[in-house]
């Protein structure tokens, strides 16, 4: 890794297969002199080895293709590819190739619009500042005109150079396309141009849509420096060829290994349906039943997840795969009919094929992200492939599909881009992508019995006839302020004498105000502590907000009746005060500034036994197979000699991510020559091994990992001291459920299989009215709060209520329980007892103890209860066990 390849990494934020990827141009242009004087086969020879999968540029100049997978960020790697060029290697010339009109208008805004969300040189100004942007409608005028220390990105869709407007003139002749045709301007066509540029280099997005003849004439013919190439299916489709020429791969399958950047996608189906005597649009109409119970049920959790995590609102949407336009419409009919869920989905679906593409179709197409875009089905027929791909797309309905496992492979890349920053959120429902199989389920299934398959890692789901019946709703779990005053409003209601009634609905308006007033006061931290609601220039100024309110929220009352509702806000406000202070605990808002992080590697000994005899061959040889008769022989190889065998291993561990190898070197050191040293004791033929760690380098190094991993910390060089901020108030939580299934009191005996789904209420100290449970002992474990005399209140938390953070800061923690007592405040975990020294609880048990120490240091200050952590075993937990003896046994 270089300097270079490093700053533009971290400023570009890329994600782990792109920052390889950089790495790699880099490897290859300083190893392989890919952009130097040398000839191509000595290019083509060094590339190979470092890149298995190379065989040949397969063009008439040096082109490398980068295989990733839809959603990961190609076009942000093309971003870092020319930033590289420009700031390490002085390119000046860049010629971006996009396969069709959608794709082209997304690249001119990704790399022209400054203001665009996905602008790709943000935080690079000594990129965005010079870089001109030159497209296939200014060329002629914007092109030749760029400054001589400008950087020029050309950006053209590969049409525009194979066809543009092709004119005939009066007599008969075909003139070239506009971009070939000469200009007295520059003497030349920009075509021409483009040509004579020395340091040109080619970016071509989807570059197996330019393998036909055409195509690579057309780019063989710019002759430029270097051509790189981006595609998530590096095959030729003409001949359905793998490509050569690529240097790095990235597919789905790794993307859905590693299950951070992308949708996890899984294919449904109908449990116990024989779907065999069904006709085609039974079945049509099935899939598309089923695929709104997803939608849903979709919907329910991304609700709960926005509201949850402070994320704007996301509407997932559904797309339809039609067999063709007649068909496309019958099902658009249907969907938009009164048959099909009374009617909900009129004005909700968009038919797109080329029977229907009007423009108001189309930007509701474009806009279909857009939370105010009403759409929710979009029925198409072929026209949605590359570089159409929105993140809110969640369910995806194929009809008639003569190949199944062709269909899923062509759409399963419009759907696995992630809104919510780009990342997985942890809550399944909300990570998934589900394609509706049904009568093709076990045909996929089949197919992913394959190891090598695309589809071996998509999971599978069969809907029950609970899942078709289910209806879920949204349910929010308020603070005791908010709710008892919505069960005093319910009260009022049913007030008899008119009078009598007004007068408390005009109190209870007052009192929802001065609420309010005050919980702004403390989100907008304008104060400390809540206690200083009772501080008279506080107290006054938000009288006056009070009194604002009144006259713009109540318009309708007259003056004196609004002065009344006044003087009723501020009889009320002592009380709201002293209500909200005795509902809530004072949770302390700590703000640690971190500037530096070391890893560091505790100083141990290898378990040698992992590199024996049995586990490492020491015998080498060369099989030969002829291709005729299939006869093999054997051929032995030399033994090699290495100098120094442990730097082999130790260039591979300096590669991995959470090894810091400038404040390690010392222990990695010893780790490989102990690693080494037990492999020679093994060997029965001590001069084979430099062939052992050559062969098997890689191996050893990942062994030496596992165990390296096990002792490392993280040790902040470099810290502020803890600043407390103010107080927070409690968040409200949000669940959902099923419409119908009744809220239980959480006293109440449930199965653990059915925990999970269910709502309890009808606790007295906790500072919510309703609660879910993960676990039967965190149940228990409530029903010991409550019971305990010592608990003044208790709450589970929201999943952003703290500010804790775990794994390099790059993890938040969420506690199970906060409980209250007369001295102390009680941070506390249930945890299995056997995963209580696993490594991330452990990195948990840290964070909440350091957090703890800091809140009681700021607490102390301030004259309020010390924090303390408490880690209880879940066999622990049963209800004749009480509170204290819990929290000091297994207090930290």
């Amino acid at each position: 890794m270089s300097k270079t390849t490093d700053y533009i990494s971290n400023t570009m934020s890329l994600r782990e297969p792109l920052k390889q990827s950089l790495e790699l141009l880099d490897s290859l242009i300083v190893k392989a002199d890919l952009i130097g004087n040398s000839k191509a086969e000595k290019k083509i020879e060094s590339i190979k080895k470092d890149c298995s999968l190379f065989e040949e540029f397969e063009r008439a100049f040096p082109s490398v293709c980068f295989s990733i997978a839809t959603g990961i960020g190609k076009t942000r790697l093309m971003g870092a590819f020319v930033t590289y060029l420009v700031k390490e290697k002085g390119i000046k010339n860049f010629f971006i190739l996009s396969p069709n009109i959608t794709i082209y208008d997304k690249l001119k805004d990704d790399f022209g619009n400054k203001g665009a969300e996905k602008y790709v040189f943000k935080g690079l100004p000594d990129i965005s500042n010079n870089a001109v942007i030159i497209t296939g409608e200014d060329y002629e005028t914007k092109g030749i005109k760029a400054s001589e220390d400008s950087i020029q990105i050309n950006m053209f869709n590969i049409g525009k150079i194979n066809a543009d407007v092709k004119t005939t003139t009066k007599d008969g002749r075909t003139l070239p396309p506009r971009i070939k045709r000469f200009r007295e301007t520059i003497g030349d066509s920009y075509y021409n141009y483009l040509m004579n540029l020395k340091d040109l280099v080619i970016i071509m997005d989807e570059s197996h849509r330019y393998r036909g003849e055409r195509g690579m004439e057309t780019l063989n013919e710019l002759n430029p420096l270097l051509g790189i190439e981006l595609t998530a299916t590096p095959i030729d489709a003409s001949t359905n060829q793998r490509f050569k020429n690529v240097v790095f791969e990235y597919g789905l399958a790794d993307a859905l290994k590693d299950g951070k950047y992308i949708k996890n996608p899984a294919v449904v189906t109908r449990a116990d349906t024989d779907f065999k005597g069904m006709k085609d649009d039974e079945i049509e109409k099935l899939k598309l039943k089923d695929a709104i119970q997803m939608h849903r049920d979709t919907k329910i959790a991304i609700q709960n997840y926005v509201a949850d995590n402070d994320f704007n609102t996301v509407k997932p949407t559904i797309l339809v795969s039609c067999k063709d336009t007649t068909h496309a419409k019958s099902i658009f009919e249907y969907v938009t009919s009164d048959e099909f869920y009374d009617g909900e989905f009129k004005g909700k679906a968009l038919q797109i094929d080329s029977t229907s593409k009007t423009d108001e179709q189309v930007e509701q197409l474009l806009t279909l992200e857009k939370p105010d875009n009403n759409i929710e089905i979009v029925i198409h027929v072929d026209m949605l492939k590359e570089g159409w791909d929105v993140s809110n797309l969640y369910t995806i309905v194929p009809l008639r599909a003569a190949n199944a496992l062709t269909l899923i492979e062509q759409t399963i890349g419009r759907g696995l881009r992630l809104p919510f920053g780009g990342k997985r959120t942890g809550v399944e429902k909300v990570d998934l992508l589900s394609i509706m199989m049904h009568d093709k389920f076990q045909e996929v299934v089949d197919a992913a019995k394959d190891k090598n398959s695309l589809l071996y890692s998509i999971g599978k789901i069969q809907l029950t006839k609970s899942d078709l019946t289910s209806k879920k709703v949204t349910v929010e779990s308020k603070t005791k302020d908010i709710v008892e005053l919505e069960e005093e409003e319910k009260k009022i209601s049913q007030i008899k004498d008119k009078e009598i009634r007004k007068k408390a609905e005009s109190q209870h308006k007052a009192k929802v105000i001065v609420n309010t007033v005050i919980r702004n006061t403390i989100s907008n931290k304008l104060i400390q502590t809540p206690s200083e609601l009772s501080n008279a220039k506080v107290k006054e100024k938000a009288i006056s907000e009070i009194k604002e309110r009144i006259k713009t929220e109540h318009a309708d009352l007259t003056p004196k009746e609004q002065v009344a509702m006044a003087n009723e806000a501020e009889i009320a406000y002592k009380s709201a005060v002293e209500n909200l202070i005795k509902n809530n605990i004072l949770i302390p808002n700590i703000k640690i500034t971190i500037s530096e992080n070391k890893g560091i590697i505790k100083d141990f000994n290898l378990d040698t036994k992992k590199f024996s005899e049995n586990i490492l061959q020491q015998e080498f040889e060369l099989i030969r197979e002829t291709i005729y008769d299939h006869k093999q022989d054997k051929i032995k190889i030399q033994a090699q000699t290495l100098d120094l065998p442990e730097y082999n291993i130790l260039e591979l561990l300096k590669k991995k991510s959470e090894i810091d190898y400038e404040n390690n070197s010392d222990v990695l050191y010893k780790l490989c020559g102990q690693a080494v040293a037990a492999i020679k004791a093994s060997l029965k033929k001590p001069e084979t091994l430099g062939d052992t760690i050559l062969m098997y380098r890689e191996l050893i190094a990942n062994k030496i990992y596992e165990q390296v991993k096990t002792n490392i910390t993280i040790e902040i060089t470099a810290k502020s001291k803890p600043e407390a901020e103010p107080y927070s108030l409690i968040l409200p939580w949000n669940y959902s459920k099923e419409k119908d299934d009744e809220i239980l009191n959480f006293k109440e005996t449930v199965s653990p299989k059915l925990l999970t789904s269910k709502v309890f209420n009808g606790f007295t100290k906790s500072c919510h009215d309703k609660y879910k449970f993960d676990s039967i002992p965190e149940k228990r474990f409530s029903e010991i709060i409550e019971n305990a005399n010592e608990v003044i209140k208790w709450l589970r938390p929201a999943s952003k209520q703290f500010n804790i953070w775990y794994n390099n800061n790059s993890d938040r923690y969420v506690p199970d329980f906060v409980a209250e007592t007369v001295n102390t405040i009680y941070l506390i975990e249930i945890k299995a007892e056997n995963e209580l020294e696993d490594r991330i609880v452990k990195m948990k048990e840290e964070a909440a103890i350091n957090y703890c120490k800091n809140a009681t240091e700021i607490n102390k200050s301030r004259k309020e209860k010390a924090w303390k952590y408490a880690l209880i075993p879940h066999d622990k937990t049963d209800t004749n066990m009480t509170f204290m003896k819990l929290v000091t046994e297994y207090g930290k």
